[in-house]
């Protein structure tokens, strides 16, 4: 590679696949006699080297195991502070990869496209949110990374078009809460970023699939008698009409049937002389027929609450 920054001084693009086997790595542990025996003609790399390319527009890394020992090639995000012209990162199932994202401001005036997945890099992905060109960002499966969506401002991340984070950012697509009260102001957070122009940040809010942590110290069990519904912790949004809400709900694996909580609308109610008010009188009806035992709960019943209404209900 060395060859490279000599020949190829301009070179804009470099991809790495699977660069973990059969190599050895200078920063790597040093191997033991009979391992440096069996790999004397292996060629040695330097993945340092890359600052070198100072023209790259484009770094895939994938496939990197760690391997904790010679064979294994070890980076940092800090790597990339001597490529001041990157504008598109893949790191995928890097293990060996280290750092934090935050170290990736010095690209911040470049950098369009970002997307490591299975790593384990750290930090909090709004330090990128006043990136001015990125427009893809897909941080998932990187098990430290945190953050909470509902500190996007309006002015934040301006060009993106995709975003895609891991289940342990509040309001992602998988996250599941460790509060009940925090699901009203992550709704509110993802509903405002749907309706954010240009871009939207969240395009389908049916693709999201939140739930109660069964973590939480509100989570419960529940009663183990045959036919009746488990508590609501699962989430979903519904729409009546043009407006727009959210409701926990549970889905009883027994019977197939969704009993759900009451909605809490995140727009007001149509006017009456609103030609889309019958359709959401319609609509809004046809939403309302799983709404059973919680009718009148807006959020999950507390344990004594739930045994109270098996017992109510199913006349237990």
């Amino acid at each position: 590679m060395i060859a490279m920054t000599t020949a190829l001084p301009h070179l804009q693009q470099i991809r790495l696949h699977d660069i973990g086997h059969g190599n050895k790595y200078c920063d790597g542990k040093d191997p033991d006699e009979e391992e440096a025996a069996s790999t004397a003609n292996w060629t040695t790399y330097e993945i340092q080297m890359i600052s070198k390319f100072t023209k790259l527009r484009s770094l895939a890394i994938n496939g990197t195991p760690l391997m904790e020992d010679f064979r294994s090639l070890k980076w940092d995000l800090n790597t990339l502070t001597g490529l001041p012209s990157l504008k598109e990162l893949t790191a995928v199932s890097n293990a060996s990869l280290k750092g934090n994202i935050k170290s990736m401001s010095v690209l911040k005036d470049t950098l369009e496209k970002v997307y490591i997945r299975h790593c384990k890099i750290e930090g909090d992905f709004m330090d990128l949110a006043a990136f001015p060109r990125l427009k893809s960002l897909d941080l998932t499966k990187c098990s430290v990374m945190t953050g909470d969506m509902r500190e996007i401002g309006d002015n934040d991340f301006p060009k993106l078009e995709e975003l895609d984070l891991g289940e342990r950012v509040i309001g992602t697509q998988y996250h599941q809460f460790q509060r009940i009260s925090d699901v009203a102001s992550a709704a509110e957070s993802v509903y405002r970023l749907k309706q954010r122009d240009p871009p939207p940040l969240i395009r389908n809010l049916d693709c999201i699939y939140w739930r109660l942590s069964r973590d939480s110290p509100e989570w419960y069990d529940r009663n183990c008698e045959n036919g009746h519904p488990p508590p609501p912790f699962a989430i979903n949004f519904v729409r009546a009409g043009s407006r727009v809400g959210w409701r926990w709900k549970a889905f009883n694996t027994y019977s197939g049937l969704t009993n759900a909580c009451e909605i809490n609308w995140l727009d007001p109610e149509p006017d009456r002389e609103n030609s889309d008010y019958d359709v959401y009188i319609r609509e809004l009806q046809s939403i309302q027929e799983d709404v059973f035992c919680f009718e009148g709960f807006h959020q999950p019943p507390t344990e004594e609450e739930y045994k109270q209404v098996c017992e109510e209900y199913y006349g237990i």
